[in-house]
Protein backbone atom coordinates (compact mmCIF):
# COMPACT_ATOMS: atom_id res chain seq x y z
CA UNK A 1 0.00 0.00 0.00
CA UNK A 2 2.71 2.63 0.84
CA UNK A 3 4.33 2.11 -2.54
CA UNK A 4 0.97 2.60 -4.28
CA UNK A 5 0.56 5.93 -2.52
CA UNK A 6 4.12 6.88 -3.49
CA UNK A 7 3.28 6.02 -7.10
CA UNK A 8 0.20 8.27 -6.99
CA UNK A 9 2.34 11.07 -5.59
CA UNK A 10 4.93 10.70 -8.35
CA UNK A 11 2.17 10.92 -10.96
CA UNK A 12 0.93 14.08 -9.21
CA UNK A 13 4.45 15.53 -9.43
CA UNK A 14 4.48 15.02 -13.19
CA UNK A 15 1.08 16.67 -13.48
CA UNK A 16 2.23 19.72 -11.50
CA UNK A 17 5.37 19.99 -13.61
CA UNK A 18 3.14 20.29 -16.68
CA UNK A 19 1.32 23.14 -14.94
CA UNK A 20 4.63 24.87 -14.17
CA UNK A 21 5.65 24.66 -17.81
CA UNK A 22 2.36 26.32 -18.73
CA UNK A 23 3.07 29.10 -16.24
CA UNK A 24 6.35 30.05 -17.88
CA UNK A 25 4.62 32.34 -20.36
CA UNK A 26 6.43 35.60 -20.92
CA UNK A 27 3.24 37.61 -20.38
CA UNK A 28 2.89 36.37 -16.80
CA UNK A 29 6.45 36.25 -15.53
CA UNK A 30 6.24 39.59 -13.66
CA UNK A 31 2.81 38.99 -12.15
CA UNK A 32 3.18 38.82 -8.32
CA UNK A 33 0.21 36.47 -7.98
CA UNK A 34 1.72 34.18 -10.58
CA UNK A 35 5.07 34.08 -8.75
CA UNK A 36 3.35 33.09 -5.51
CA UNK A 37 1.34 30.41 -7.28
CA UNK A 38 4.54 29.04 -8.85
CA UNK A 39 6.12 28.92 -5.39
CA UNK A 40 3.02 27.14 -4.06
CA UNK A 41 3.16 24.60 -6.87
CA UNK A 42 6.87 24.01 -6.30
CA UNK A 43 6.21 23.48 -2.60
CA UNK A 44 3.47 20.98 -3.41
CA UNK A 45 5.91 19.16 -5.70
CA UNK A 46 8.54 19.14 -2.94
CA UNK A 47 5.98 17.80 -0.45
CA UNK A 48 4.91 15.05 -2.83
CA UNK A 49 8.53 14.04 -3.39
CA UNK A 50 9.40 14.02 0.32
CA UNK A 51 6.25 12.10 1.21
CA UNK A 52 6.88 9.54 -1.54
CA UNK A 53 10.49 9.19 -0.42
CA UNK A 54 9.25 8.68 3.14
CA UNK A 55 7.22 5.67 2.07
CA UNK A 56 10.00 4.33 -0.13
CA UNK A 57 12.85 4.77 2.37
CA UNK A 58 10.80 3.15 5.13
CA UNK A 59 9.91 0.23 2.88
CA UNK A 60 13.56 -0.38 2.04
CA UNK A 61 14.87 0.28 5.57
CA UNK A 62 17.05 3.26 4.70
CA UNK A 63 19.48 4.91 7.12
CA UNK A 64 17.57 6.39 10.09
CA UNK A 65 18.97 9.93 9.77
CA UNK A 66 17.83 10.14 6.14
CA UNK A 67 14.42 8.79 7.14
CA UNK A 68 14.11 11.41 9.88
CA UNK A 69 15.08 14.33 7.63
CA UNK A 70 12.73 13.20 4.86
CA UNK A 71 9.78 12.92 7.25
CA UNK A 72 10.47 16.29 8.89
CA UNK A 73 10.46 17.89 5.43
CA UNK A 74 7.34 15.94 4.41
CA UNK A 75 5.37 17.16 7.42
CA UNK A 76 6.74 20.72 7.33
CA UNK A 77 6.08 21.30 3.64
CA UNK A 78 2.33 21.05 4.22
CA UNK A 79 2.57 24.13 6.43
CA UNK A 80 4.78 25.88 3.87
CA UNK A 81 2.06 25.23 1.26
CA UNK A 82 -0.55 26.71 3.59
CA UNK A 83 1.61 29.81 4.19
CA UNK A 84 2.12 30.35 0.46
CA UNK A 85 -1.55 29.80 -0.30
CA UNK A 86 -2.41 32.35 2.40
CA UNK A 87 -0.28 34.95 0.62
CA UNK A 88 -1.71 33.92 -2.74
CA UNK A 89 -5.27 34.18 -1.45
CA UNK A 90 -4.82 37.66 -0.01
CA UNK A 91 -3.00 38.79 -3.15
CA UNK A 92 -5.94 37.52 -5.19
CA UNK A 93 -8.43 39.31 -2.93
CA UNK A 94 -6.39 42.53 -3.18
CA UNK A 95 -6.97 42.49 -6.95
CA UNK A 96 -10.68 42.82 -6.21
CA UNK A 97 -10.77 44.99 -3.08
CA UNK A 98 -8.33 46.94 -0.94
CA UNK A 99 -7.40 44.77 2.05
CA UNK A 100 -4.32 44.27 4.23
CA UNK A 101 -2.49 40.99 4.87
CA UNK A 102 -3.76 40.85 8.46
CA UNK A 103 -6.58 38.34 7.83
CA UNK A 104 -4.05 35.61 6.94
CA UNK A 105 -1.69 36.29 9.86
CA UNK A 106 -3.40 33.69 12.13
CA UNK A 107 -3.08 30.94 9.49
CA UNK A 108 0.57 31.85 8.91
CA UNK A 109 1.30 31.95 12.65
CA UNK A 110 -0.32 28.54 13.21
CA UNK A 111 1.67 27.04 10.32
CA UNK A 112 4.99 28.47 11.55
CA UNK A 113 4.24 27.21 15.05
CA UNK A 114 3.44 23.76 13.67
CA UNK A 115 6.76 23.58 11.82
CA UNK A 116 8.57 24.36 15.06
CA UNK A 117 6.47 21.78 16.92
CA UNK A 118 7.33 19.14 14.29
CA UNK A 119 11.03 19.66 14.94
CA UNK A 120 10.59 19.75 18.71
CA UNK A 121 8.23 16.78 18.54
CA UNK A 122 10.90 14.68 16.87
CA UNK A 123 13.65 15.53 19.32
CA UNK A 124 11.50 14.81 22.37
CA UNK A 125 9.96 11.77 20.69
CA UNK A 126 6.38 12.97 21.22
CA UNK A 127 5.42 13.54 17.58
CA UNK A 128 7.33 10.75 15.87
CA UNK A 129 10.49 8.71 16.14
CA UNK A 130 12.36 6.12 14.09
CA UNK A 131 12.82 2.70 15.62
CA UNK A 132 14.61 -0.07 13.77
CA UNK A 133 14.37 1.92 10.51
CA UNK A 134 10.60 2.26 10.95
CA UNK A 135 8.55 5.43 11.36
CA UNK A 136 6.50 5.46 14.59
CA UNK A 137 4.01 8.17 15.68
CA UNK A 138 4.10 9.55 19.22
CA UNK A 139 1.36 10.97 21.52
CA UNK A 140 1.35 14.34 19.71
CA UNK A 141 0.07 12.77 16.49
CA UNK A 142 -3.55 13.98 16.74
CA UNK A 143 -2.48 17.43 17.94
CA UNK A 144 -0.02 17.89 15.09
CA UNK A 145 -2.62 16.72 12.56
CA UNK A 146 -5.10 19.26 13.92
CA UNK A 147 -2.78 22.28 13.41
CA UNK A 148 -2.95 22.30 9.57
CA UNK A 149 -6.71 21.77 9.81
CA UNK A 150 -6.94 24.85 12.05
CA UNK A 151 -4.99 26.90 9.48
CA UNK A 152 -7.32 25.75 6.73
CA UNK A 153 -10.34 26.72 8.84
CA UNK A 154 -8.92 30.27 9.07
CA UNK A 155 -8.50 30.30 5.28
CA UNK A 156 -12.08 29.07 4.83
CA UNK A 157 -13.37 31.88 7.07
CA UNK A 158 -11.46 34.44 4.95
CA UNK A 159 -13.02 32.99 1.81
CA UNK A 160 -16.49 33.25 3.30
CA UNK A 161 -15.92 36.86 4.43
CA UNK A 162 -14.72 37.96 0.99
CA UNK A 163 -16.96 35.67 -1.08
CA UNK A 164 -19.01 38.59 -2.37
CA UNK A 165 -15.89 40.39 -3.63
CA UNK A 166 -14.41 37.25 -5.16
CA UNK A 167 -17.59 36.05 -6.82
CA UNK A 168 -19.09 32.56 -6.63
CA UNK A 169 -16.80 30.87 -9.14
CA UNK A 170 -13.49 32.14 -7.73
CA UNK A 171 -14.64 31.48 -4.17
CA UNK A 172 -15.46 27.86 -4.94
CA UNK A 173 -12.24 27.37 -6.94
CA UNK A 174 -10.04 28.84 -4.20
CA UNK A 175 -11.97 26.88 -1.58
CA UNK A 176 -10.72 23.71 -3.28
CA UNK A 177 -7.50 24.24 -1.30
CA UNK A 178 -9.59 23.58 1.80
CA UNK A 179 -12.13 21.14 0.38
CA UNK A 180 -9.66 18.68 -1.21
CA UNK A 181 -7.55 18.24 1.96
CA UNK A 182 -10.77 17.98 3.99
CA UNK A 183 -11.91 15.08 1.79
CA UNK A 184 -8.46 13.49 2.15
CA UNK A 185 -8.76 13.83 5.94
CA UNK A 186 -12.18 12.14 5.97
CA UNK A 187 -10.79 9.29 3.87
CA UNK A 188 -7.89 8.95 6.30
CA UNK A 189 -10.30 8.55 9.24
CA UNK A 190 -11.87 5.48 7.63
CA UNK A 191 -8.80 4.22 5.76
CA UNK A 192 -5.73 5.01 7.91
CA UNK A 193 -3.34 3.66 5.30
CA UNK A 194 -4.46 6.15 2.64
CA UNK A 195 -2.48 9.32 3.43
CA UNK A 196 -3.38 11.47 0.42
CA UNK A 197 -2.78 14.94 1.86
CA UNK A 198 -0.27 16.07 -0.76
CA UNK A 199 -2.22 14.52 -3.61
CA UNK A 200 -5.20 16.60 -2.50
CA UNK A 201 -3.05 19.77 -2.48
CA UNK A 202 -1.81 18.90 -5.97
CA UNK A 203 -5.42 18.49 -7.08
CA UNK A 204 -6.38 21.87 -5.65
CA UNK A 205 -3.41 23.51 -7.44
CA UNK A 206 -4.62 21.94 -10.68
CA UNK A 207 -8.15 23.25 -10.09
CA UNK A 208 -6.90 26.77 -9.31
CA UNK A 209 -4.68 26.74 -12.39
CA UNK A 210 -7.47 25.49 -14.64
CA UNK A 211 -10.07 28.03 -13.56
CA UNK A 212 -8.04 31.03 -12.36
CA UNK A 213 -4.39 31.22 -13.36
CA UNK A 214 -4.94 29.87 -16.88
CA UNK A 215 -7.66 32.43 -17.50
CA UNK A 216 -5.39 35.22 -16.26
CA UNK A 217 -2.59 34.01 -18.54
CA UNK A 218 -4.95 34.06 -21.53
CA UNK A 219 -6.15 37.56 -20.63
CA UNK A 220 -2.56 38.78 -20.24
CA UNK A 221 -1.62 37.21 -23.56
CA UNK A 222 -4.60 38.85 -25.27
CA UNK A 223 -3.61 42.22 -23.77
CA UNK A 224 -0.09 41.76 -25.07
CA UNK A 225 -1.38 40.90 -28.53
CA UNK A 226 -3.58 44.00 -28.57
CA UNK A 227 -0.67 46.21 -27.49
CA UNK A 228 1.55 44.59 -30.09
CA UNK A 229 -1.09 45.07 -32.78
CA UNK A 230 -1.53 48.74 -31.88
CA UNK A 231 2.24 49.25 -31.87
CA UNK A 232 2.56 47.83 -35.40
CA UNK A 233 -0.48 49.54 -36.91
CA UNK A 234 -0.65 52.85 -38.74
CA UNK A 235 -3.45 54.75 -37.01
CA UNK A 236 -4.47 56.75 -40.08
CA UNK A 237 -4.93 53.87 -42.52
CA UNK A 238 -5.15 50.77 -40.32
CA UNK A 239 -2.31 49.23 -42.33
CA UNK A 240 0.93 47.94 -40.86
CA UNK A 241 3.41 50.69 -40.00
CA UNK A 242 7.20 50.64 -40.41
CA UNK A 243 7.61 48.54 -37.27
CA UNK A 244 5.01 46.09 -38.51
CA UNK A 245 6.76 45.97 -41.88
CA UNK A 246 10.08 45.09 -40.21
CA UNK A 247 8.42 42.35 -38.14
CA UNK A 248 6.83 40.82 -41.25
CA UNK A 249 10.24 40.77 -42.96
CA UNK A 250 11.84 39.07 -39.93
CA UNK A 251 9.07 36.50 -39.56
CA UNK A 252 9.06 35.53 -43.24
CA UNK A 253 12.71 34.90 -43.99
CA UNK A 254 11.92 31.57 -45.67
CA UNK A 255 9.61 31.61 -48.66
CA UNK A 256 9.42 30.00 -52.08
CA UNK A 257 8.65 33.20 -53.94
CA UNK A 258 8.15 36.87 -53.19
CA UNK A 259 6.49 39.75 -54.96
CA UNK A 260 6.98 43.34 -53.79
CA UNK A 261 4.97 46.42 -54.72
CA UNK A 262 6.62 49.72 -53.75
CA UNK A 263 4.35 52.79 -53.95
CA UNK A 264 4.87 56.51 -53.46
CA UNK A 265 1.98 58.97 -53.57
CA UNK A 266 2.00 61.67 -56.23
CA UNK A 267 1.12 65.26 -55.29
CA UNK A 268 0.68 64.66 -51.54
CA UNK A 269 2.65 67.81 -50.70
CA UNK A 270 0.57 69.79 -53.18
CA UNK A 271 -2.62 68.49 -51.54
CA UNK A 272 -1.39 69.35 -48.03
CA UNK A 273 -0.16 72.82 -49.00
CA UNK A 274 -3.25 73.83 -50.97
CA UNK A 275 -6.13 72.01 -49.29
CA UNK A 276 -4.86 71.33 -45.77
CA UNK A 277 -3.62 68.28 -43.94
CA UNK A 278 -7.12 66.90 -43.49
CA UNK A 279 -7.36 66.66 -47.26
CA UNK A 280 -3.88 65.11 -47.31
CA UNK A 281 -5.01 62.47 -44.78
CA UNK A 282 -8.06 61.70 -46.91
CA UNK A 283 -5.75 61.40 -49.93
CA UNK A 284 -3.58 58.85 -48.06
CA UNK A 285 -6.65 56.92 -46.92
CA UNK A 286 -7.99 56.90 -50.46
CA UNK A 287 -4.85 55.20 -51.76
CA UNK A 288 -4.81 52.79 -48.79
CA UNK A 289 -8.32 51.78 -49.86
CA UNK A 290 -7.09 51.08 -53.39
CA UNK A 291 -4.33 48.82 -52.05
CA UNK A 292 -6.82 47.03 -49.81
CA UNK A 293 -9.19 46.49 -52.71
CA UNK A 294 -6.52 44.50 -54.55
CA UNK A 295 -4.18 43.04 -51.94
CA UNK A 296 -6.16 42.70 -48.71
CA UNK A 297 -6.50 38.92 -49.03
CA UNK A 298 -3.21 38.39 -50.86
CA UNK A 299 -0.38 39.86 -48.76
CA UNK A 300 0.83 42.34 -46.16
CA UNK A 301 0.12 46.02 -46.87
CA UNK A 302 2.38 48.48 -45.05
CA UNK A 303 2.64 52.27 -44.85
CA UNK A 304 6.35 52.65 -44.16
CA UNK A 305 6.47 56.48 -44.20
CA UNK A 306 4.24 59.46 -44.83
CA UNK A 307 3.67 58.80 -48.53
CA UNK A 308 5.36 55.43 -49.09
CA UNK A 309 3.59 52.08 -49.13
CA UNK A 310 4.94 48.55 -49.57
CA UNK A 311 2.98 45.39 -50.31
CA UNK A 312 4.66 42.05 -49.56
CA UNK A 313 3.26 39.01 -51.36
CA UNK A 314 4.80 35.80 -50.05
CA UNK A 315 4.66 32.49 -51.95
CA UNK A 316 2.68 33.91 -54.82
CA UNK A 317 2.94 32.56 -58.36
CA UNK A 318 4.44 34.68 -61.12
CA UNK A 319 1.16 34.74 -63.03
CA UNK A 320 -0.75 35.68 -59.90
CA UNK A 321 1.65 38.53 -59.15
CA UNK A 322 1.45 40.01 -62.63
CA UNK A 323 -2.34 39.76 -62.61
CA UNK A 324 -2.43 41.84 -59.43
CA UNK A 325 0.13 44.22 -60.93
CA UNK A 326 -2.15 44.88 -63.90
CA UNK A 327 -5.13 45.49 -61.60
CA UNK A 328 -3.19 48.06 -59.54
CA UNK A 329 -1.87 49.88 -62.60
CA UNK A 330 -5.42 50.12 -63.96
CA UNK A 331 -6.83 51.48 -60.69
CA UNK A 332 -4.01 54.04 -60.39
CA UNK A 333 -4.75 55.20 -63.92
CA UNK A 334 -8.45 55.53 -63.08
CA UNK A 335 -7.53 57.59 -60.00
CA UNK A 336 -5.52 60.28 -61.83
CA UNK A 337 -2.16 58.57 -61.27
CA UNK A 338 -2.49 58.91 -57.54
CA UNK A 339 0.84 57.08 -56.99
CA UNK A 340 4.03 55.95 -58.67
CA UNK A 341 4.66 52.24 -58.36
CA UNK A 342 7.56 49.80 -58.74
CA UNK A 343 7.14 46.04 -59.00
CA UNK A 344 9.65 43.25 -58.36
CA UNK A 345 9.21 39.49 -58.32
CA UNK A 346 11.56 36.57 -57.75
CA UNK A 347 11.51 32.95 -56.71
CA UNK A 348 14.90 33.04 -54.97
CA UNK A 349 15.99 36.66 -54.37
CA UNK A 350 16.88 38.07 -50.96
CA UNK A 351 14.02 40.21 -49.62
CA UNK A 352 16.00 43.43 -49.16
CA UNK A 353 17.57 43.14 -52.61
CA UNK A 354 14.14 42.69 -54.15
CA UNK A 355 12.85 45.64 -52.13
CA UNK A 356 15.60 47.88 -53.54
CA UNK A 357 14.69 46.77 -57.06
CA UNK A 358 11.03 47.65 -56.50
CA UNK A 359 11.99 51.00 -54.98
CA UNK A 360 14.23 51.91 -57.93
CA UNK A 361 11.47 51.00 -60.39
CA UNK A 362 9.10 53.20 -58.39
CA UNK A 363 11.53 56.12 -58.84
CA UNK A 364 11.68 55.39 -62.57
CA UNK A 365 7.88 55.52 -62.66
CA UNK A 366 7.96 58.76 -60.66
CA UNK A 367 10.30 60.36 -63.22
CA UNK A 368 7.93 59.31 -66.02
CA UNK A 369 5.06 60.87 -64.08
CA UNK A 370 6.85 64.23 -63.86
CA UNK A 371 7.81 64.19 -67.54
CA UNK A 372 4.39 63.17 -68.82
CA UNK A 373 2.42 65.57 -66.60
CA UNK A 374 4.83 68.48 -66.82
CA UNK A 375 4.72 68.90 -63.05
CA UNK A 376 7.71 70.63 -61.44
CA UNK A 377 8.99 67.99 -59.00
CA UNK A 378 10.56 70.69 -56.82
CA UNK A 379 7.23 72.47 -56.36
CA UNK A 380 4.98 69.41 -56.89
CA UNK A 381 2.48 71.37 -59.02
Amino acid sequence: MPLRIASAEIVSVLFLLIILLSLRKKTEKNNPGNRIFVALTLSAIAGLIFDALGYITEEYRTDEIILVLINIMAFSTIDICIILFSFYLIRFIREKVNVSYRPVYPAIAISVLNILMIIVGYFNGRFFKVEDHRFVYGPWKDYMSFMPVLSLIVILIILIVYAKDLGKRDTVVLASFVICPAIATVILLFLPDYGMGYVSIALSCAIIFTFVRREEIIEAYNREQIIKEVATMDTLTGLLNRRGFNEVIEQNSDHESLGIVFCDLNALKYTNDNFGHAAGDAYIQRFAGILRQIFDDEGKICRISGDEFVVLLFDISRDGFYALKDQLKQLIKENERIASVGFAYSENAVTMELLRQAEQRMYDDKNRYYKETGIDRRRCF
